[in-house]
């Protein structure tokens, strides 16, 4: 019995042991991806060594947790992207009101959580971009936020549209949210704030509409159709009759 109980000490001490290690972890990682947070808001360039020694963990130990700023910077943008655009932005999504009103309404908040914080998304952006990385198999990727929050928003189209149609119109709707749109309507075509998520706002309500109505019209000329061709078949049965 009491081998019994030793050995299940022993178990549970290892296991607590190893809970502790991964927890540590945990927060080591934590502490260097939010001091490079820091200087990516600031704009500051930053090596491994200059994180490590803001967060107070010695360099060796960065270094095997990011072996070069580059991932260290897409692990703190992409952290910060993620804690970012949850919370709000899915309540949105998965709200009351119609299906249009909730696309509305996540178009102007991905709009605004998008300029509130400009910085991080543009640095992922970037990071992307950058032709100095030959490859992107360690990075990290970004998250499909908008394809879920969308898909949620509009979740009660999907019968009425098909499947195919329905992934379509999330797609083109994608197109509408994020950094990207925001560079193009501020930076390219030089848009204040309210021309630009009035412009995203508009955009997504007429591929809304057009979905919906390309739909109606296909269901249309599908029942023509079946009309037509049982007119037809009346007309043969009728003709075959009356030569009897």
């Amino acid at each position: 019995m009491a081998k019994s109980s030793t050995s299940a000490r022993r178990s549970r001490n290892r296991a607590d042991l190893y809970v502790g290690r991964i927890n540590q972890k945990r927060r080591t990682r934590d502490a260097l991806v939010n001091a490079a947070l820091d200087f990516i808001r600031r704009g500051e360039h930053f090596s491994v060594a200059d994180i490590a020694d803001a967060a107070g963990v010695s360099r060796p130990t960065a270094y095997r947790y990011f072996a070069t700023p580059e991932l260290l910077h897409a692990q703190a943008t992409l952290f910060a992207a993620g804690r970012i655009e949850t919370g709000e932005l899915d309540q949105l999504a998965r709200g009351n009101g119609s299906a249009e009103q909730k696309l509305d309404a996540l178009i102007r908040g991905s709009d605004a959580m998008t300029a509130s914080h400009e910085a991080e998304f543009r640095s992922l952006l970037r990071l992307s971009l950058d032709p100095g990385i030959k490859s992107t198999d360690t990075l990290p990727r970004r998250p499909q936020f908008r394809q879920s929050w969308l898909s949620s928003a509009l979740a009660e189209l999907k019968d009425e549209l098909g499947e195919s149609r329905f992934d379509r119109l999330v797609a083109a709707l994608s197109l509408m949210c994020g950094i990207e749109s925001f560079i193009v309507l501020h930076d390219v075509l030089r848009m204040n704030r309210r021309q630009a998520s009035d412009v995203k706002r508009w955009a997504a309500r007429l591929l809304l509409r057009a979905a919906i109505q390309e739909t109606t019209d296909d269901r249309a000329t599908i029942s023509r159709s079946a009309r037509q061709k049982g007119t037809k078949q009346k007309r043969r049965r009728a003709k075959r009759a009356r030569s009897r």
